[in-house]
């Protein structure tokens, strides 16, 4: 993920059946270890969105089917595409 004053945030989540997650932050060049997050988060089926709880800072996500194994696009506070950095670099993509 992009970030104004790192060189990246790498990003790690696991979404569970159950409604709970794992998430995982680092930021690149000033932290030795990442910081891990875990709660429960809300699925809503119509826009295909994950919005994690007050622990994982409501982040949300939207679920994109690439016909594959699917991917995760990080979105703003508001619900909308981020728009500090190439669309790519909000993305997501699954680790098996």
């Amino acid at each position: 993920m992009p970030c104004g004053d790192c060189k990246g945030i790498k990003t790690e989540i696991t979404v569970n059946a159950n409604k709970t997650y794992s998430l995982s932050s680092q930021y690149l060049g000033k932290e030795d270890k990442p910081r891990t997050f875990t709660g429960t988060y809300y699925f809503d089926k119509a826009k295909e969105t994950i919005t994690l709880d007050a622990e994982g800072d409501h982040l949300k996500f939207k679920i994109i089917d690439d016909g594959a194994d699917g991917l995760l696009k990080k979105l703003d506070k508001f619900g909308d595409e981020e728009k500090g950095g190439p669309p790519a670099r909000y993305l997501l993509h699954k680790v098996q």
